[in-house]
C-alpha cells in the first residue's frame, strides 16, 4: 500500500462504534507494522486530522477533519436547499439564475447556475470567481460586512474597474452597499459585463448567518422598470426561501414552498414589455432561433 492509501486506511477505520482507536488496534486491523502506523498518526496529528486524547493512548478525530465534515454537509445542504428555488425562478423569468459565495479574499465563487432559456446570453461557468464588487451576489454579500471588514479588503480607495461602470473607489463601493442593505437587494448594471445587469439578494443559514448569494441575471435589452423592480422582488423572495428551507426562520418571508413562488408572479402586476423587447423576442424567435451574438 502507498503511503496515502494507508493514510486513507487509518482514517477509515473511525466509525460511530468505534470513536476511538489506539495504534496498536489499527495496526491490527489493518495489518499494518506499528511503527508505520505511529508514523502516520503522527503526521495526522500534526495536521489536526486525529487527536490524541490524554492519558489514554487512544486517537480521535481532529478538529480540522471535522470540520471538513461540517464543511461538507453544510454545502450539501445549500445545494439541496437552493437547487429548486433557482430552477423555479429561472422558469418563471426565463433568465440566468445563480448561487455565489464569498471567501476572505474579496472573491466570488459561483456554486450553482440555471442557464437562460433565451438564445442571447452571456456566459458563465459554475466555479469560476471574480472580485466581489463587479457583481451584484459579491455586493449582496459585501453588504452583510462592517465598514472595518470592507477596508480590509480594500485597503486603497481606487479600485480596479472591469467596465467603465465598475465602481472605481472604496467610497463609491460603500454607497452602493448602504443602499442594498437598505433596499434587501443589491443592483448591478453593466458593471461585471458591458450589456448585462444583474439583482441579488443574501441567503442566510439557520443560524442569520449570511451564506450565500442569489442572483438574476439578464442583458439590458431584455430589462425595462417594471422588470426590474419584479426581479427585485423574487430575488429576495427567492434567497428568502432558500433561508428558510435552510432552517432560517424570518417572520417577514411571505412564502415558504417552491410552488408559492409560480403564485406570487402570476398574481403580481403584469410585466410591460417594451418596444426593445419586442423586437429582441422576434429576432431571438425567428427562422432557425439565431442569436444576433453571444455575450461572455
Amino acid at each position: 500500500m502507498s503511503s496515502l492509501q494507508k493514510t486513507i486506511a487509518i482514517l477509515n477505520t473511525f466509525s460511530p462504534n468505534e470513536p476511538e482507536l489506539t495504534a496498536a488496534a489499527i495496526a491490527e486491523k489493518l495489518c499494518i507494522p506499528i511503527p508505520t502506523i505511529y508514523r502516520i498518526l503522527a503526521s495526522l496529528t500534526k495536521a489536526g486530522l486525529l487527536e490524541k486524547k490524554p492519558g489514554t493512548g487512544t486517537y480521535v478525530i481532529g478538529r480540522t477533519l471535522y470540520t471538513l465534515g461540517s464543511l461538507y454537509l453544510s454545502t450539501t445542504d445549500l445545494y439541496q436547499a437552493a437547487e429548486p428555488v433557482l430552477q423555479t425562478v429561472n422558469d418563471i423569468t426565463g433568465e440566468v439564475t445563480n448561487l455565489s459565495i464569498l471567501d476572505d479574499k474579496g472573491n466570488i465563487t459561483m456554486l450553482l447556475r440555471e442557464e437562460s432559456k433565451h438564445p442571447l446570453r452571456h456566459v458563465v461557468h459554475v466555479g469560476s470567481s471574480a472580485p466581489a464588487y463587479t457583481r451584484a451576489s459579491g455586493k449582496a454579500l459585501l453588504s452583510a460586512l462592517t465598514d472595518e471588514e470592507i477596508d480590509r479588503l480594500y485597503p486603497e480607495e481606487k479600485i480596479k474597474q472591469v467596465t467603465s461602470k465598475t465602481v472605481a473607489t472604496r467610497t463609491e463601493l460603500k454607497s452602493e452597499l448602504e443602499q442594498a442593505r437598505e433596499k434587501g437587494f443589491a443592483y448591478n448594471s453593466e458593471q461585471a459585463f458591458e450589456g448585462i445587469e444583474a439583482v441579488a439578494s443574501v441567503v442566510r443559514n439557520a443560524r442569520g448567518n449570511v451564506i450565500a448569494a442569489m442572483a438574476i441575471s439578464t442583458p439590458v435589452v431584455r430589462m425595462n422598470e417594471t422588470r426590474r423592480k419584479k426581479f427585485a422582488s423574487l430575488v429576495q423572495m427567492g434567497a428568502g426561501l432558500i433561508s428558510y428551507r435552510l432552517g432560517y426562520q424570518d417572520k417577514t418571508q411571505p412564502i415558504e414552498k417552491v410552488d408559492e413562488l409560480y403564485v406570487w408572479w402570476q398574481q403580481s402586476e403584469p410585466v410591460e414589455i417594451s418596444q426593445t423587447d419586442v423586437d429582441l423576442n422576434t429576432r431571438e424567435s425567428g427562422s432557425g432561433g439565431t442569436p444576433e451574438k453571444q455575450l461572455t
